[in-house]
């Protein structure tokens, strides 16, 4: 079980929204951040507009001026894979190492409790979505220029 560092009081509320109840500066920040990350800082060029974002549910952490830095989205069944989805996992330098990302994946998890989770993770991140209870089922392979697993949570629901 992947553990969470005390987070500021102010860090702890996840916001979960559809992208049409998004705010532009919302939808601008969550752009930002995935290009800063993503493009900037992991050198990845990949078209980050692929049009999931609309049917996709967004789920995101701000910082105490209101930006987000802290992001992914959960895609519905059947849009990537027959399970849900989880992709766009990131976080602003500045807030690593907190444990956000984490907060995010048990949040989802819990939100989805029962249904099964796919991913394609980046390869440095293996051992992570490994302590978050994904299993490889498929990999290494090539996405987006950057060695990939494509990985399960069965994620069981936990009877009471």
């Amino acid at each position: 079980m992947v553990r969470l560092i005390c987070l500021n009081m102010s860090l702890k509320k996840i916001y979960k929204k559809k992208f049409i109840e998004m705010t532009n500066q919302e939808i601008y920040d969550m752009l930002d951040l995935r290009y800063t990350v993503f493009l900037m800082e992991q050198k990845i060029f990949y078209v980050d507009t692929d049009y999931k974002d609309q049917d996709s549910m967004h789920y995101f952490i701000k910082d105490e001026n209101d930006k987000i830095i802290s992001y992914l989205r959960v895609l519905p069944q059947g849009l990537k894979y027959e399970e849900y989805s989880v992709g766009r996992v990131v976080t602003d330098l500045k807030y690593r190492k907190l444990g956000l990302a984490t907060f995010l994946m048990e949040t989802v998890k819990k939100d989805l409790s029962g249904y099964p989770i796919r991913i394609s993770g980046q390869a440095y991140l293996k051992n992570y979505y490994e302590n978050l209870g994904f299993k490889t089922v498929l990999g290494p392979y090539i996405e987006e220029g950057i060695k990939h697993y494509e990985m399960l949570c069965t994620n069981e629901k936990i009877s009471k």
